[in-house]
């Protein structure tokens, strides 16, 4: 069992048989028995299931969801670089949508995320829709995405019952102005922003870019607040959503919504 499984989780990592063996403080022959059937060490199982990013239950067949979620957890905060950890995360987004319908795979290895490149000018995409949600993704070099949303108990349609909203919020995003002022705003979250900067960054006249900030404000995708200055109060804007970075007790940095 422990062989199968230890070979299992080394190609899931993508580390050779030489390169375990290195890293735990065995020779390449000593992890080829393991995966033909020995038994290492009892001293050195911790450090194989570290090298491989699981656990020593795991190693035995005994994985479950609560530890599994632990060692993703502390997987992705051993990793310093905000880039690696996206990366980390976004190869097991992609095994949960190849094991969600019961697909044997080995996954995809993190360095392949490089390499991945649109093939004749179409992406690689894929949907999945089954009773209990859907599952739509993408890769390429412009793009990637991993979208999961389960089926809510009542199903979707309690979230199409007023048709006024949906048409306000569709015709709020076929406007060309608020999109400009939607790109730029993005470029200066958790800075309040003056009316005055936002006319003359999007091209827009000032009196017109109040009315379009009125109507984000309304939409909550912004909110309007006041500073004091010699000259009067100042009316700024600031994107909605506004983040602060903290050490959480794990010791990686988190966002919290404000």
């Amino acid at each position: 069992m422990i062989g199968d499984q230890i070979k299992k989780y080394r190609l899931r990592k993508g580390i050779t048989q030489e390169e375990l063996g290195k890293t735990v403080g065995v020779t390449t022959q000593a992890v080829s028995k393991w995966e033909r059937g020995g038994v290492p060490d009892a001293e050195i199982i911790p450090s194989i299931a570290d090298t491989l990013g699981v656990t020593t239950d795991m190693l035995f067949g005994r994985g479950s969801t609560a530890t599994t979620e632990n060692t993703i957890i502390k997987e992705l905060c051993l990793l310093n670089d905000s880039n690696a950890r996206f990366k980390k995360a976004f190869s097991l987004l992609y095994a949960i949508g190849t094991g969600l319908p019961g697909l044997e795979t080995d996954g995809i290895k993190e360095d392949e995320l490089e390499n991945i490149r649109t093939k004749n000018g179409l992406s690689y995409y894929a949907r999945m829709c089954v009773d209990e949600g859907i599952i739509d993704a993408k890769m390429n070099t412009d793009s990637r995405y991993f979208f999961m949303m389960g089926e809510p108990e009542n199903g979707l349609a309690n979230f199409f019952q007023d048709p006024d909203a949906l048409t306000g919020v569709f015709s709020l995003f076929s406007d060309k102005d608020i999109l400009k002022i939607l790109f730029f705003m993005y470029s200066r979250q958790n800075f309040p922003v003056s009316l005055s900067v936002i006319a003359s960054k999007t091209g827009i006249e000032i009196n017109k870019a109040e009315v379009l900030m009125t109507k984000l404000c309304d939409h909550h995708l912004a909110y309007c607040s006041y500073t004091e200055t010699d000259q009067g109060n100042l009316k700024t804007y600031t994107f909605y959503y506004v983040y602060r970075q903290q050490r959480c007790r794990r010791g990686c940095l988190c966002r919290n919504n404000l």
